[in-house]
């Protein structure tokens, strides 16, 4: 029998289960999904669709609050880009603040990072600089500052997240299962494609031909 597709009752199931306190225990599958056992099913979690979401939505919260750490570098790291690119890094350097970047002119095309947000130290340094370079010099801006804060957040949250393929251990299953509630929108990743979806005990024997 081929399955159906979740009901939008399944999606609403599935939006409750993310925001409640509700305690999940799951297993990983294929190195990309967390399956749990709920009361009236089970819920399937796109590992890296939830932690982007989570991601994005500390960061919006820490910038609104005025409270996104940098941590400074021992060692501040000159970044060689081109022109245009340090350019628009340069332009848009009070923004990057707010995200905990703290960069500066080091003559010519190379801009020097001097802090990176304490709660992403684990993404290189580099890599972010260039990719939000990148962002910044290719395609149409939103014509906002914060139409153009939230597509970077986006951008950072993305590269933050674990990613479809990764392998995680039961306690970094249960880390990120234990912060899906403190998140305003966890159904839906920052590009809008669910993070979760709900089967019920229903649907589970209606295709098994239990009833």
């Amino acid at each position: 029998t081929s399955a159906t597709a979740p009901t939008s009752e399944a999606h609403a199931q599935s939006r409750q289960i993310l925001a409640s306190g509700e305690s999940l225990k799951a297993i990983q599958v294929h190195d990309s999904y967390l399956i749990a056992e709920t009361n009236e099913g089970m819920v399937v979690i796109d590992q890296h669709a939830l932690h982007e979401r989570i991601i994005y939505e500390e960061l919006r919260q820490r910038i609104a609050n005025g409270k996104v750490e940098s941590q400074g570098l021992l060692v501040p790291e000159p970044i060689d880009l081109p022109a245009n690119e340090a350019t628009a890094i340069l332009e848009h350097s009070d923004l990057l603040a707010e995200l905990g970047l703290d960069v500066e002119p080091f003559g010519n095309s190379t801009v020097l990072l001097r802090g990176t947000p304490a709660m992403l130290s684990h993404l290189s340094s580099d890599r972010l600089i260039r990719d939000l370079a990148e962002q910044l010099t290719t395609g149409p801006l939103p014509p906002t500052r914060d139409g153009l804060l939230a597509e970077i957040l986006h951008m950072v949250a993305c590269k933050a997240a674990v990613k479809a393929g990764d392998r995680l251990t039961p306690e970094e299953v249960g880390s990120l299962l234990a912060r899906r509630h403190l998140v305003a929108d966890s159904h839906h990743c920052p590009h809008g494609r669910p993070t979760a979806l709900v089967f019920t005990k229903a649907e589970l024997e209606k295709q098994f031909g239990r009833i």
